[in-house]
């Protein structure tokens, strides 16, 4: 993950800079990987790097080469309709579609700022109810009410609310009780 750029803390960084940011966060994390006898499978950038990128394509681009440059077999974590999407698979990459479980979306398929009293999902209930909803019709669930066609392979729950353990906890069992089979990214059918 990317975690080097924080939530709406937004930094004016070369194409450069981030490139090495994402090759020498990937190195430390695949050396303490190897340490216990792991790979790292996915990358997923994280923050205000993951929501400017969802919207800036040359950006997007730039996260994309660098993941690419990596490793080809990465998979690379995207939330779904974004413009990383589209950046990735003008490059042919291994893409995981991700949603996210407990943020509200704006009828352009971007999360709600929070900076909007609306952004965040708190209450679990309504938490696994919009994931259920988004994964069984495989479109995003927009404040508005509108919904927007996509592919979902993951759900994404932010670990800064206080109730981020229940609410994937409760939509976990939801997800389960409903017929759905949860397995890691790298053994999903279409990676194999």
């Amino acid at each position: 993950m990317i975690q080097k750029i924080l939530e709406e803390k937004r930094m004016n960084l070369s194409s450069s800079e981030i490139r090495r940011l994402i090759i020498d966060q990937y190195a430390i994390l695949q050396n303490i990987a190897s340490k216990h006898g792991e790979n790292v499978t996915h990358i997923k950038p994280h923050g205000a790097l993951n929501n400017m990128a969802c919207e800036d394509i040359e950006l997007a681009t730039i996260i994309a080469k660098a993941i690419y440059e990596i490793d080809k077999s990465l998979i690379y974590l995207v939330p779904t309709g974004s413009k990383m999407e589209l950046a990735a698979k003008k490059l042919n990459m291994n893409i995981a579609c991700e949603i996210f479980a407990d943020r509200n979306y704006e009828d352009d398929g971007n999360l709600v700022s929070r900076s909007k009293p609306h952004a965040l999902i708190t209450d679990p209930e309504v938490a696994k109810k919009h994931v259920l909803t988004m994964v069984k019709n495989q479109a995003i669930n927009c404040h508005s009410g509108k919904q927007i066609p996509c592919e979902i392979d993951s759900v994404c729950i932010h670990g800064d609310n206080e109730s981020s353990l229940a609410t994937a906890k409760s939509i976990k069992e939801n997800l389960l009780e409903n017929g759905l089979k949860l397995k890691p990214l790298n053994i999903m059918k279409k990676f194999i």
